[in-house]
């Protein structure tokens, strides 16, 4: 047997037979050729196994596993359990990678050693870098002195997705068992992303956007789907538990990232248009939630203020002013993206 690869590309497969060969074809044409793909075949019903086999039969550093259908959670998790590189990139089947990703990323292994590298991610094929997709410090390596930093942007709702992310696989949790949360689909990723910084100690950010996640609407998180409450409280639980492990200046950053967690819920679910019976009771359901995991005091004030005006009339009840305030403010955000497009 061989020395095992630098990389290992997990990639979760399910019917997306329009965008599998970029996806591919973005980790094929990588200048740096240390690595192996793992596609995880979810049970797609759309040709979509059959093309992992060929991309196996055609290239000898593939793997394909083929399940019935569990949901990402457990594709993911099928993947890394079949993992054999030194780090983990996690590539979504409608994504694609900068043709130079890994080579960046392994410059940053051989001249620091991290657990883990973050970059950025781009919604433009061209790579282009935005705002939301920047940590809020400085790129660089971050030595065990500083580890805390990255741990703060997570607990923050910042840079949650796994796919920005290379680690060094035996950070994983890669022996826990997953299976009850089969299904499991809005914010598996963090949920799968805190035992990893959890049992990283230091890290490099590469300033620079390697990743283009692709915008879908037909995707997950498209539409509001009333199991994605249980999800994000199971995800949220997680992260409240290991912040409150990491300290309480990181149990106070998890309580406002899980309120904006909590924010892009309402804002999905209003945008979905459901009758008024159905907004009202899910409405309500989140609210219950919020109670429940204790997400109100007065950390409520650091909320940008229009979501702070929206989680104020969250905890009052007033689902009516939620609403209102949610069409109001995607409203204006409509009008602002606008004028920028010019």
């Amino acid at each position: 047997m061989g020395a095992a690869p630098r990389f290992s590309v997990v990639m979760p497969v399910y019917n997306v037979g329009a965008y599998l060969d970029e996806s591919v074809g973005s980790v094929l044409a990588q200048t740096c050729s240390d690595y192996e793909v793992v596609l995880v075949d979810d049970g797609s019903t759309d040709g979509s196994g059959e093309r992992c086999d060929a991309y196996a039969a055609a290239h000898d550093n593939f793997t394909v596993v083929h399940q019935e259908n569990r949901g990402l959670l457990l594709a993911r998790r099928a993947g890394l359990a079949a993992a054999t590189g030194d780090y983990v990139v996690t590539l979504d089947s409608d994504d694609a990678l900068r043709p130079d990703a890994l080579s960046v990323i392994l410059a940053q292994i051989e001249a620091h050693d991290p657990d883990i590298v973050t970059f950025d991610f781009s919604r433009s094929p061209g790579f282009a870098t935005f705002g939301p997709s920047r940590l809020g410090i400085a790129p660089g390596y971050y030595g065990a002195d500083d580890y805390g930093l990255l741990r703060a942007e997570v607990c923050g709702g910042r840079h949650n997705n796994l796919w920005s992310k290379c680690y060094r696989r035996t950070l994983a949790d890669v022996d826990a068992d997953y299976t009850a949360l089969r299904g499991l689909t809005h914010a598996e990723d963090l949920l799968q992303l805190l035992p990893i910084v959890d049992a990283g100690r230091t890290f490099s950010y590469v300033g620079e956007a390697l990743y283009y996640y692709r915008p879908n609407p037909a995707s997950s998180t498209g539409s509001y789907k009333p199991r994605q409450l249980d999800d994000l409280s199971a995800a949220l639980d997680a992260l409240l538990g290991y912040a409150a492990s990491w300290g309480d200046e990181f149990l106070l950053a998890a309580r406002v990232g899980a309120l904006l967690q909590v924010n892009y819920l309402l804002h999905m679910l209003v945008s979905s248009r459901p009758e008024e019976n159905t907004l009202r009771e899910q409405v309500m359901r989140i609210r219950g939630y919020v109670v429940e995991a204790s997400l109100l005091g007065p950390w409520v004030g650091d909320l940008r203020p229009d979501r702070r005006l929206e989680i104020r009339a969250l905890e009052r009840g007033d689902w009516r002013r939620v609403v209102r305030l949610v069409r109001a403010f995607e409203a204006l955000k409509r009008v602002r993206d606008a004028l920028a497009r010019g």
